[in-house]
Formats: C-alpha cells, structure tokens, sequence
C-alpha cells in the first residue's frame, strides 16, 4: 500500500467514525443528556453513594470527564489485535483534535476542582478532562471510544426498562450499544463491511429512540432524566 493509499484509507476511517459518534450524540442530545448534566444527582441512586458523599468546593464536578478519559482508545471485549483503534485511525483523530483545541487556546478547557468528603473531612483535589469545557465537550463527533461507550449503572437500569429489558439492544455497562465491536470493525475491516456495520448502527439507534420516544408517549413525560430521579 502506497503512502497515499494509506492515507486515503484512513480518512474514510475517520470520517465514518464520526459517523459513528454523530449517531450517539444525536441519541445523547434527544434523550440522555440530563444525565450527565445532573451526574451528582445520578450516581447518588448507587448503594455505595451513602459513603461517598462529599461538598463541592472548587470547580465542576469531572462525572465522567475526568483527566485522561478522552484519550483513552482501548477497545474493551475485543480480541488482542482489535484492542485498540487502529493506529492510523488514532493519528487522523488526534490531527483533527488539535485543530478543534486551536480554538480554546485561552484555557478555557480543562480545569481543576475540590471536593471534600463527608466521612473523613478531606480534601480531594483533581483534573477534568482537556477537552472538558463550560459548555460541555467540545469534541463533538471526535470523541474517544470511552466518552460514547460507557453508560453508569442507574442510567443502564433505566434504559432497560424504556427499552422493553432488551439488553442486547442497551448493552453493558462498559459497551453502550454494543458500539466496541462497531469501532473495530471501522478500524480494521472492508469498507463495504464498515458500511454495512454503520446502517445496522443506525437500524439500532432508531429502535433506540423509537423506544424512548414511545416510554415518554405512554408515560406522558418530557424527560426520562426527570422520570427516573424524582423530578415527576
């Protein structure tokens, strides 16, 4: 393969994993944004939050977005050689991510915050992740496989009831929509076969959101956030 072959082949890796991400964020924006906006809220319905609660004294509380999480490209489930995105698919993306930051080069991403916790007094001190903004991420479609594929338990809980307990369809924890193997098959397959992976995604992400919409319809709600936390 060529240079030039190579790099062809690599951008419409990429532009189909944007694909891939556009397809959750849409997802996200509909219906699961509130989530991870109210995170505090959220992680307070797991059993172990009665010994982990704390003040917020600086800062935004990371959830999620904490230091390191966006540039973590591991692949979770898969097999040896498919346990990271493909290194010239990595290099594409972090080539258009640092076009994206050029922008906030003013230190508005990123940041610190301070917390203590209740059953000892400390003082806990920590990073959010580099892309992390007041507005929220300001990746987009360039977010890593961790930031699209991880659900916490309680959204994962309530999902499975909107969605009919169809945890084939919600996947795991770790494997929101089972979106791993789809990344894999962006980073090392055909492009016919990544074709054909992206119009199964999207057949999912419409079942998805059909069942959402329908759970909110029936329920006659506006949010599965204010549904699920008590905010009926």
């Amino acid at each position: 393969m060529s240079v030039d072959d190579f790099s062809d082949d690599c951008e419409w890796r990429l532009a189909a994993y944007r694909e891939l991400v556009s397809l959750v964020n849409g997802l996200f924006g509909s219906f699961l944004a509130d989530y991870c906006c109210n995170c505090r809220v959220v992680i307070g319905r797991l059993p172990e939050a009665e010994d982990e609660e704390f003040t917020l004294l600086e800062g935004v509380y990371p959830g999620c977005c904490h230091r390191g999480a966006g540039d973590i490209f591991r692949l979770e489930g898969q097999v040896p050689e498919r346990s990271y995105l493909e290194a010239g698919l990595i290099a594409a993306l972090q080539r258009e991510r640092k076009l994206r930051m050029s922008s906030f080069a003013d230190g508005s991403c990123g940041g610190t915050y301070r917390l203590r916790r209740h059953d000892d007094n400390s003082v806990i001190s920590g990073a959010h992740c580099r892309y992390f903004s007041a507005s929220g991420c300001i990746l987009g479609d360039l977010k890593g496989p961790l930031c699209i594929n991880f659900i916490c338990p309680p959204m994962r809980r309530d999902l499975l009831l909107v969605c009919g307990d169809d945890a084939g369809l919600v996947g795991p924890e770790p494997d929101f929509l089972l979106l791993y193997r789809s990344l894999a098959v962006i980073s090392y397959d055909t492009r016919a076969q990544v074709d054909r992976e992206l119009e199964s995604l999207g057949r999912r992400v419409k079942v998805f959101k059909e069942r959402c919409r329908q759970f909110l319809a029936i329920n006659k709600i506006d949010s599965l956030y204010d549904f699920f936390n008590g905010d009926k």
